[in-house]
């Protein structure tokens, strides 16, 4: 029973992380219509960059951090300025390949910035050794800490978009865009905010990650993104707490299937094997979508016949 709900509490932390990301990525389509594969390695970017600045420039973590999080602001700007802008009247696939092509720029210039960091080197961070146990448990700091910052995130998250004019006038561009542009509401503006909120959502999951792991390389967002896009649409791509619901389940999910087939065999297959369980998640996703095409918290789309 304690190693069941260790794996719980494991699934939790793995599904936040999830989640985080997945929030940004449901941000960025509902507001601006970009379905964005790069944000992976937007993510893997800006924490790279932290990574120089505690190696390179000896800054401790928490001023890299915040360092960091602030670049991530501005480097949200300059892509959707540089890159999103331009391809914001294009069809819905040109914009999906195109953030295909950013991925591979941002992972190429990455390694030439960083060589360092083609393969995985250590990521040092003040939590190293520090845990609770209450209850024969093992609650290390940093999942704690990855809790508690998706927990004042999201309060904040709301409180901005229900509480402030940006805001609103952000929810207002993502529900109907003309309507939006006819009410005089800078939407250029808003995609440049979108694009910024979204690269410091990114940041911030890609260092809670590595200092989770405590390892970072140039691609080592790469394994959870394409999990964090099943919890997007999982949750609704049209819903932002549809994303974080979405992600969750999905590392939950994970956690329970690889601590249930660790092991196990079917003849010579080994079924506890990660891609047995990755598989296992994308067959009961796809179940999930053929009863629930817009997610579990999206909308269905009403068409007039």
């Amino acid at each position: 029973m304690l190693a069941l709900v260790q794996v719980l509490i494991s699934g939790l932390v793995t599904g936040c992380l999830y989640g985080l990301l997945a929030l940004g990525i449901v941000l960025i389509y509902r507001t601006t219509g970009v379905l964005n594969f790069a944000y992976g390695a937007i993510a893997s970017f800006c924490t790279c960059f932290m990574y120089a600045l505690m190696s390179l420039a000896h800054l401790n973590f928490w001023l890299a951090a915040l360092l960091t999080l602030f670049g991530s602001l501005l480097f949200g700007a300059l892509l959707e300025q540089g890159f999103a802008r331009p391809v914001l009247r294009a069809p819905i696939f040109t914009k999906a390949i195109a953030t295909l092509a950013l991925a591979l720029v941002l992972e190429t210039v990455a390694q030439l910035i960083w060589p360092q960091l083609t393969s995985p080197v250590r990521f040092s961070t003040p939590f190293e050794g520090l845990a609770l146990h209450p209850g024969g448990l093992y609650l290390s700091l940093i999942d704690l800490l990855v809790v508690g910052v998706i927990v004042v995130l999201v309060l904040a998250l709301n409180l901005f978009l229900t509480r402030t004019s940006l805001g609103i006038a952000m929810r207002a561009t993502s529900d109907n865009l003309p309507t939006a542009r006819l009410m005089g509401i800078p939407v250029g503006l808003i995609f440049l905010l979108v694009w910024s909120l979204a690269a410091l959502i990114a940041a911030l999951a890609g260092i809670l990650l590595a200092s989770r792991q405590q390892l970072i390389e140039v691609r080592f967002m790469d394994p959870i993104l394409l999990l964090a896009f099943v919890g997007a649409v999982l949750g609704g791509l049209e819903s932002l707490p549809g994303a974080l619901l979405g992600g969750i389940l999905v590392g939950v999910v994970d956690n329970l299937l690889t601590l249930l087939l660790a092991g196990h065999t079917l003849g010579a297959l080994n079924i506890g094997d990660r891609s047995i369980v990755e598989m296992l998640i994308f067959v009961a996703f796809v179940l999930v979508l053929l009863l629930r095409p817009q997610g579990l918290l999206g909308r269905a789309l009403l068409r007039r016949v």
